[in-house]
């Protein structure tokens, strides 16, 4: 089939409205962010008699209900990353920003990029959401211990303490339920299990990289350290040479191997020989550190999609 028969759709997804864009047709349109203006919007992709692809940029939740209601009524999905959408409207001089705008640069978007693909996978959103929960509670204990331990007043400092131990409790909860979701699914728990057969990954650490990374072992190891944000891209010009910078990904599977490189530098085993090799060589200390992450990424996405465990270099 013809790439020019689909018609590529984008929308912009806010709290409480979408605004949809087809390619080529000047108008935008709007329809509520709810279950009718899901409707009314598949019911018009519907009438235009022709395959359609949507793209959709992450919202912070808001488009969850939106995709489950496309992919449920047949419709292909494609991810749309912001910062890339961001580039393409820098690129063609976008005038302004607005919902409509945004719409309209998705759907090109998606026309020449093909965008990611959307699967719906209840088991790992529930996952993330536990993990998210669990890091949120952390993140109110510190700040509320943190704040009790600059009071004098000791009624206050106390009422703060108290709310910081239950915060800190919400996330022990938190974190036991997400690793007993990881126990009871047995296709998680395999993945889970031999992720932390590597040097430097606990239970937390391959917790959320079975969240965030549900394409380990299916993709290669330059596209898998492309999504984890630890892909140097090359700046090359004539005779100039500039240097190569890692940037974008998601950031919450780069934090979790930031902590699993740290520890298996610690333990002195794993990558240490590449942090090793690249400091002796002059090269900065975040940047070594750096290659261990993407070093450490690319052997678990081998590991997975071998369905093998870490195995030590001899020394």
């Amino acid at each position: 089939m013809m790439s020019q028969e689909i018609a590529h759709v984008g929308v912009d997804v806010a709290k409480t409205m979408l605004d949809v864009s087809v390619l080529g047709q000047p108008k935008t349109w709007r329809a509520s962010n709810s279950a009718a203006g899901w409707r009314t919007l598949i019911a018009r992709l519907g009438a235009l008699e022709r395959p359609v692809v949507v793209g959709v940029e992450p919202s912070g939740g808001y488009e969850r209900g939106l995709v489950r209601a496309l992919i449920e009524a047949g419709l292909e999905v494609r991810w749309a990353d912001p910062a890339r959408v961001r580039a393409l409207a820098r690129a063609l001089g976008a005038p302004a920003k607005t919902d409509a705008i945004d719409a309209a640069l998705i759907a090109r978007f998606v026309a020449q990029t093909q965008g990611r693909p959307v699967e719906l996978d209840d088991e790992r959103q529930r996952l993330k959401d536990l993990l998210a929960a669990r890091q949120a509670a952390g993140r109110v204990a510190r700040q509320l211990t943190a704040q009790a331990q600059a009071l004098d007043h000791a009624p206050a400092r106390a009422a703060l303490e108290g709310l910081a131990a239950a915060a800190a409790m919400e996330a022990r909860e938190l974190t036991r339920q997400a690793l007993a979701q990881l126990r009871d699914n047995p296709d998680l728990k395999a993945i889970w299990t031999r992720l932390q057969t590597a040097p430097g990954v606990g239970p937390l650490v391959a917790a959320e990289l079975v969240a965030h990374m549900p394409e380990l072992g299916r993709v290669g190891g330059k596209a898998i350290a492309k999504l984890a944000g630890l892909a140097p891209f090359i700046r090359k010009s004539g005779a100039w040479t500039g240097r190569a910078v890692c940037s974008g990904g998601r950031a919450r599977p780069r934090q979790a191997l930031y902590m699993a490189a740290v520890a298996s530098l610690r333990a002195k085993l794993g990558p240490r020989p590449v942090f090793q090799r690249l400091v002796q060589a002059g090269k900065p200390t975040k940047l070594a550190l750096t290659a261990c992450m993407r070093r450490l990424l690319v052997t678990l996405n081998a590991m997975i999609r071998d369905n093998t465990d870490w195995r030590h270099a001899p020394a």
